[in-house]
């Protein structure tokens, strides 16, 4: 399968590769090209099975806080670029990488794809949710068979750690590795989210690439299981053997508080069912950041 992989030397895209070394593959990663500017994207043009767009300008919440406008329109200006390549080049298949901030805040229970539509984003990630819509938006006119994926809490060996830059397990595995005696958290640990391993991720992503017929549709990847914060935070201490205190914060800072994906329809599509335990993916994320120290 030939393959042109966008954003592909960032966390999801490295995995993928990983997941499906024979594939055919351009990789263009942020050194090879700036996705921003239109004329850059002229030399990727060629005949691709299938075009993978993981690319984006994102982070974790003090990112979002830092960088609105830069998040907003890089990843807009990212998303029409890419949607113009597509549309001339034509490839069998255009996979877009979402993820759950697309949501409204006040969808309840385990989010069904259908939720998807009110612009009604939590404020901490709607500039992001914002971009990730009009990407939806504008693939959805595409004449290209698409998949649009929605991941979930992904995490696993290799994600950020960067304060800015990392999600909740990259940062709390950083904050564990750097800590004496206490630790400061975001929030009070009661949210409950969907976190899924990178390796389970990437398979779910291959897949939906080897479908025979596109879905042309939006579809989670999750385990469809919670866990919340405190509870993730737990597990990791217990991993690392560190007498450490952990001290909550406020409750304007958790978010939405119950954020799990359904996955029924990613079961009825491939067949597939995360298989890493939430203990074993968390513990194999620890061991790589030991190992790389």
């Amino acid at each position: 399968m030939k393959c042109l992989l966008l954003g592909g030397t960032g966390f999801v895209g490295r995995h993928i590769i990983k997941q499906r070394p024979d594939w055919n593959w351009n990789v263009v990663g942020t050194k090879h090209a700036d996705l921003t500017d239109p004329t850059q994207l002229h030399r990727l043009h060629g005949n691709y099975d299938v075009v993978i767009n993981c690319a984006g300008f994102y982070g974790g919440i003090p990112f979002n806080h830092q960088h609105k406008q830069k998040i907003l329109f890089r990843n807009s200006l990212m998303a029409t670029n890419i949607c113009n390549l597509v549309s001339t080049i034509k490839p069998k298949k255009f996979v877009n990488i979402g993820s759950g901030c697309i949501y409204p805040k006040s969808t309840h229970g385990t989010m069904l794809e259908s939720c998807i539509g009110p612009m009604d984003f939590h404020p901490s990630i709607q500039y992001s949710a914002l971009s990730k819509y009009w990407l939806l938006k504008m693939t959805e006119v595409l004449d290209v068979p698409w998949e649009y994926l929605v991941l979930s809490n992904i995490y696993g060996p290799g994600e950020h750690l960067e304060f800015d830059r990392s999600h909740f397990v990259g940062s709390l595995v950083n904050k564990i590795k750097h800590a004496d005696q206490v630790i400061n958290m975001i929030g009070t640990g009661k949210g409950i989210r969907d976190f899924v391993y990178i390796q389970d991720t990437v398979e779910a992503i291959c897949r939906y690439c080897e479908l025979e017929t596109a879905t042309c549709s939006v579809s989670n990847i999750s385990t469809g299981n919670g866990a919340s914060v405190k509870t993730v935070t737990d597990i990791l201490i217990g991993i690392c053997k560190k007498d450490i205190k952990i001290v909550w914060g406020d409750v304007s800072d958790d978010g939405v508080l119950y954020k799990v994906l359904n996955n029924s329809k990613m079961l009825r599509d491939i067949g597939y069912t995360p298989t890493t335990s939430l203990e074993k993916g968390l513990e194999q994320t620890w061991n790589w950041i030991q190992s790389n120290e």
